[in-house]
């Protein structure tokens, strides 16, 4: 429903509240020549005198203050809301402003193949016969060094990803000097980076020349995340540093944030939120964005209580289980600090890797619980990512990457290429287990074994047949 239509109906609404049949001390009436039997009403002049006003022209303000004098007081209130509600906007957009004069305002530089980064400066640059003279606006600007800097050496401005997608951009650029190279402006549209908007070359002709400004309409684009593209020239010989490009102040519109839809369901207890938003499910996240989102650590707490004095490595417990529940080379976090243990006594006494600064007394002991565990009916592990990242199926205690307890069956994969390589394969047809090299399939062969040792001498053979007469020999 369109603001203008939920004008009218209510305008409709408030006509006829305040109308009556005809000869009841109305100013003015209307009859339907169509309908003759039908009941004639009559309007106050002050609806007469807005209804044939209101979509001709904007009301002026005299028109108001008529309304106000000559309408009824009880119906003053409804006209106030009316011309309100008629002026609200359908939307809002929002402006996102960066003048360099306090940082980045959240935008990242990004060195790239530059050996500088975008820096913020003030004044002229380094090098003479390049660069502005000033800021177009304020007294920093960002600025792309040149000299020293090329062939082709490319640095990035990159802003955040912005909650709604962009309707228009508006910046103001300085490319002054006769080795200057290329600043593009891409764009994100949530798969690739897209160019918007690319200037090459000199652009302008000295130091005080004026900035120029660029507007670029982004609207239908699906853009939240732009960013600014220095490339230095791509000449190899020496001497090219007349190439300072310079950025500044820019103006970034987006369309009002979408916020996520409120939970249909939640339990909330302390310290444990679980919410349910329309199929995405929350853990301490009352707005899931993902079918799962988990906000906050995955610690568990030790049995019993512990304490460590202040620049101490030494930790003792109360009612504590140190053996069964730790292991060297587990993360624990004692008040705000986090150490790894080096040392377990037993289940009482450990130490740390490092002192703790201020101490801990009778306080709870964190560690990292395993990331995933699922169990079968039986409680029986089925799958377990432990806090390593070893991955155990079947097993409780995966000791490596992949730990399996059972049988493992390969499929028969036909694709090789470089992003499969190292993938192992089982051949139906030639029975045999694969491996792809990052081109092609091969078997699976062990490395050549070492030489046998000497066998036993055969068995004599057969006598063989009589062979030709030979030649007669030279006489003596």
């Amino acid at each position: 429903c369109s603001w203008s239509a939920l004008f009218g109906l209510m305008f409709k609404m408030l006509i006829m509240a305040h109308s009556r049949p005809f000869g009841e001390g109305a100013d003015h009436s209307i009859k339907n020549p169509g309908k003759p039997n039908a009941e004639i009403w009559a309007y106050p002049a002050w609806v007469m005198a807005r209804s044939a006003s209101m979509f001709s022209r904007p009301p002026t303000k005299t028109l108001v203050e008529v309304q106000m004098k000559t309408s009824p007081p009880s119906i003053r209130l409804s006209i106030i809301l009316l011309l309100t509600l008629g002026a609200l906007p359908a939307h809002a957009d929002v402006q996102h402003k960066l003048d360099f004069e306090s940082g980045l305002g959240g935008w990242s530089a990004i060195k790239g193949t530059s050996y500088f980064n975008w820096a913020r400066w003030r004044g002229g640059t380094h090098s003479g016969h390049t660069g502005p003279a000033s800021a177009h606006e304020g007294t920093y600007y960002l600025y792309l060094e040149a000299s020293r800097n090329y062939p082709s050496r490319i640095a990035y401005l990159q802003s955040p990803e912005f909650d709604a997608d962009l309707k228009n951009i508006s910046f103001y650029y300085h490319m002054y000097g006769a080795h200057m190279g290329t600043l593009t402006l891409e764009g994100f549209d949530g798969s690739n980076w897209i160019t918007l908007w690319v200037a090459t070359g000199e652009s302008h002709k000295s130091h005080g020349a004026p900035w120029t400004r660029e507007a670029i309409t982004l609207s239908g684009k699906g853009v939240r995340q732009i960013r600014f593209k220095g490339a230095t020239t791509s000449k190899t010989i020496s001497g090219q540093y007349r190439g300072d490009m310079a950025i500044d102040y820019v103006l970034v519109t987006t369309g009002e944030p979408k916020l996520p839809p409120p939970a249909l369901w939640s339990k909330t207890d302390a310290g444990n939120d679980i919410y349910y938003a329309h199929g995405n499910i929350g853990i301490g996240d009352n707005q899931p964005k993902a079918d799962l989102s988990i906000l906050g650590n995955l610690s568990k707490p030790l049995t019993g209580r512990v304490t460590v004095p202040a620049n101490s490595i030494y930790v003792s417990g109360v009612g504590t289980r140190f053996t069964k529940e730790l292991a060297v080379g587990d993360s624990l976090r004692l008040g705000d600090k986090v150490f790894v243990v080096a040392g377990i006594a037993s289940d009482i006494a450990l130490t740390l890797d490092a002192a703790h600064p201020v101490g801990a007394l009778n306080a709870t002991a964190y560690t990292d619980s395993n990331l995933l565990s699922v169990e079968t009916g039986a409680e029986t592990s089925a799958l377990l990512v432990d806090r390593s990242g070893n991955v155990g199926i079947g097993t409780a205690n995966p000791a490596a990457k992949l730990d399996v307890a059972g049988g493992v069956r390969v499929g028969g994969e036909t694709v090789c290429d470089a992003g499969r390589e190292g993938t192992i394969r089982y051949n139906d047809a030639g029975d045999e287990i694969e491996f792809c090299d990052g081109s092609a399939w091969s078997r699976v062969e062990g490395p050549e074994g070492k030489q046998g040792l000497k066998g036993d001498p055969g068995g004599k053979g057969d006598k063989g047949d009589k062979g030709d007469k030979g030649d007669t020999g030279l006489q003596g």
